[in-house]
């Protein structure tokens, strides 16, 4: 059982993205959680790439072990203080039911993306109807579009689209940018993005070094994701108490 005495997960992350920009760390496990939130964290998102890692060896958490993630959900919700936002990777396969089963497990919000395990997108129709349908009784959406690579405008429609059905934050897969843009260009593109999402739009990065300076970004940025705020960036620190003498 949850514990009791806390407010409504969906509630509290509304009322945690409502305001200024929001900086979102990731986290991987029930410790990380509650560090990110004694360090003043609003919020709190479990990446799925890190929880990959961590439980299963993959880059992601892969879709025969959607039970057990299912459960270690469960645990990293009930030991955060504050609301945890998801990883729902592509839906496993059934967006609705598993933002369902996220909610039941204490998930405030659920992060899912548009594309398919063969790397082609759902059509964006289909996925804003499931936005919709998830909007009505399920967790907060954060809708993740991720063909920015290969079809920027279409990108820009599908931000907009997912905006209408419903999505309380929209995200694109922003690797491709972030790895072949000068600062000026994403910025340029982010803003692109910023207007398509109608003050929805969120960032992500895996780290806070791998975006332009926060003060720089443009207007409409809701939330800024970044992986890599609980997970040490290498071993270094490791070895210098292994090392010492």
């Amino acid at each position: 059982m949850r514990p009791t005495g806390r407010t409504d997960p969906r509630s509290g992350l509304r009322s945690a993205l409502t305001g200024d920009r929001v900086v979102v760390p990731g986290c991987h496990d029930p410790l990380s959680a509650r560090l990110a939130a004694e360090a003043g964290a609003a919020a709190v998102f479990l990446a799925g790439s890190a929880v990959g890692r961590a439980l299963f060896d993959e880059h992601s958490v892969p879709r025969r072990e959607a039970r057990t993630y299912l459960r270690y959900v469960e645990l990293v919700c009930r030991a955060s203080p504050v609301p945890v936002i998801v990883d729902g990777e592509d839906g496993f396969g059934d967006t609705v039911g598993t933002c369902a089963d996220m909610a039941a497990a204490g998930a405030a919000g659920v992060i899912v993306g548009d594309s398919l395990p063969d790397g082609s997108l759902r059509p964006a129709d289909a996925f804003a109807a499931e936005i919709a349908e998830v909007r009505r009784t399920g967790p907060a959406f954060v809708a993740r579009t991720d063909g920015i690579a290969l079809d920027r405008p279409g990108t820009v429609r599908r931000i907009a689209r997912y905006r209408e059905a419903g999505a309380d934050l929209t995200l694109a897969l922003l690797t491709p940018v972030l790895r072949a843009e000068s600062e000026t260009e994403q910025l340029a593109t982010f803003a692109q993005l910023a207007e398509s999402g109608g003050g929805t739009l969120a960032l992500h990065a895996r780290r806070i070094d791998d975006l332009p300076p926060l003060s720089r970004l443009p207007a409409g940025i809701a939330a800024v994701f970044v992986t890599g705020i609980s997970v040490p960036t290498s071993t270094d620190h490791i070895t210098q108490v292994l090392s010492a003498r």
